[in-house]
């Protein structure tokens, strides 16, 4: 989808200038990354999404739900921490450089990317519902989660609440723990 443009909810998909996305593409394109460089265009792709959903014209299932908040929570917290500490370059392991930001906690810094984050959220916080719970009763428990983890600013949007700031800081400061004490884990080798 085009960035810097109107995006709105229709019948069809989600019309962004002249280009028409089903909901389910948008989503798909989400989880791909599309709008990792761009995380207000993605937030503005998810509302969205919401106003398809609250028009009739979407269904998400519980999973989607689930990968919507998660979305959510992760740009947030992206935003916050590049807003708070900046940015640096970070070598690839094309040889080349990316943008990553930078959050700072108990234990020192690390370098965050939207990915990773999502990943993190979604081993943290759904593996361990969909492990004890199953997906029926997990994915509605993983999100209610989520949703605690944000909170809205009238006028302003969303931005992460105090219980969500405080649990990332958790997980961020005991993997900088871990990495400090016990150094950075050996690569995974291929059987």
């Amino acid at each position: 989808m085009k960035t810097g443009v109107q995006t709105e909810a229709t019948p069809n998909g989600i019309r962004s200038g002249h280009f028409l996305t089903g909901y389910r593409a948008a989503i798909r394109q989400l989880d791909a990354g599309q709008s990792d460089d761009d995380l207000p265009a993605g937030l503005r792709i998810i509302a969205a999404i919401w106003g398809g959903v609250a028009a009739g014209y979407f269904k998400p299932t519980d999973e989607q739900k689930a990968f919507l908040w998660r979305w959510i929570v992760a740009a947030l917290f992206i935003i916050e921490q590049r807003q708070t500490n900046g940015t640096v370059d970070v070598e690839n392991e094309d040889g080349g450089t990316d943008r990553a930001t930078i959050y700072r906690g108990e234990h020192g810094g690390i370098a965050v990317y939207p990915s990773s984050e999502r990943c993190s959220l979604a081993n943290h916080i759904e593996g361990l519902a969909l492990e004890k719970y199953g997906a029926e009763r997990g994915y509605p428990m993983a999100v209610n989660i989520y949703q605690t983890m944000v909170e809205a600013v009238p006028g302003e949007g969303m931005r992460l609440s105090d219980e969500g700031r405080k649990g990332l800081a958790m997980l961020h400061d005991g993997f900088i723990e871990m990495l400090n004490t016990e150094g950075v884990p050996d690569a995974p080798v291929a059987h």
